[in-house]
């Protein structure tokens, strides 16, 4: 399938990265590169690398494809994308630093499920949740189960996914609260550009002020640099929390293109990134 470039604009930024760009009119993924940045758009001699922000991607091979005959090579290979975005993939890299999690083609029956997992249980598709909806993802009973079995089967994000389960575990909550969101938490999404962090800030900044402390940051940011040192993708998203207990964990991986910023510095992230690419301060694997 072809993808329709109409509307994506394709610029250089400050002669260092390709850019695809689109708005999106989500607050929390578009950002506006000029005139922060020095905007360009050369003749391309040779194959560059370029990096798609144009929100979510329905078909990435093909998208790989069509940007490939324009003479770009997407930053994540189609390997590397699903590897990101796929909990079946990234899970088994990085199991013991996430909560125990299953993966199911389709929409498992009870019995199935309960020979791996005891209520409450989380329940999400194989990319994401049904924007964070708490009746669409946490059963505690069930009822609640059988309920959400119903309600995926008939969701426009949720129908198409692999379903998975994962042990529900109790965060640290923050005091603001939203109805019909999950519990907000001590979640933090942290980016990372070959191996390198550029960015990283509160998930939940549009509903909450908070922040972390120097001693959380450090252990936090160990843990997701474990994390995306096994991982290896490019253009890479960690999100972690905070549980009860006082123990990080990551919630999700995800292809840092398809992600909104979040509580990140937009301006901060790419300066970080041009910054890199200029000192070329990347691991070998990435190149």
């Amino acid at each position: 399938m072809k993808q329709d470039l109409k509307k994506t604009d394709f610029f250089c930024l400050e002669k260092k990265l390709w850019l695809a760009n689109q708005t999106t009119n989500i607050r929390a993924y578009d950002f506006q590169f000029t005139p922060l940045f020095s905007v360009s758009r050369p003749r391309i001699n040779e194959p560059s690398k370029i990096v798609a922000r144009i929100g979510a991607i329905a078909d990435y091979s093909s998208l790989y494809l069509t940007y490939q005959e324009l003479g770009f090579e997407l930053i994540n290979s189609p390997k590397q994308h699903q590897l990101a975005s796929e909990l079946q993939f990234w899970y088994p890299l990085i199991a013991e630093m996430t909560p125990k999690s299953k993966v199911y083609p389709n929409f498992p029956n009870l019995a199935t499920v309960l020979k791996d997992f005891s209520f409450p249980i989380f329940i999400k598709g194989n990319r994401q949740t049904a924007k964070h909806h708490p009746d669409l993802c946490i059963a505690k009973n069930k009822t609640d189960f059988q309920q959400i079995a119903k309600a995926y089967q008939e969701n426009n994000i949720l129908h198409w996914q692999a379903v998975v389960c994962r042990t529900y575990v109790p965060l640290h909550s923050l005091k603001q609260q939203v109805p019909d969101k999950v519990p907000l938490s001590f979640e933090f999404r942290t980016f990372w550009w070959k191996g390198n962090l550029v960015g990283s800030g509160p998930y939940w900044s549009q509903f909450a002020n908070y922040q972390w402390s120097p001693q959380q940051q450090q252990v936090a940011l160990q843990l997701a640099q474990q994390a995306a040192n096994r991982i290896q993708v490019p253009f890479l998203v960690i999100d972690l929390a905070l549980t009860q207990k006082g123990k990080w964990i990551i919630i999700e991986c995800n292809d840092a293109q398809e992600s909104g910023y979040a509580g990140v510095a937009p301006f901060l992230l790419w300066q970080n990134i041009l910054e890199l690419e200029n000192n070329h301060s990347t691991y070998e694997i990435y190149k």
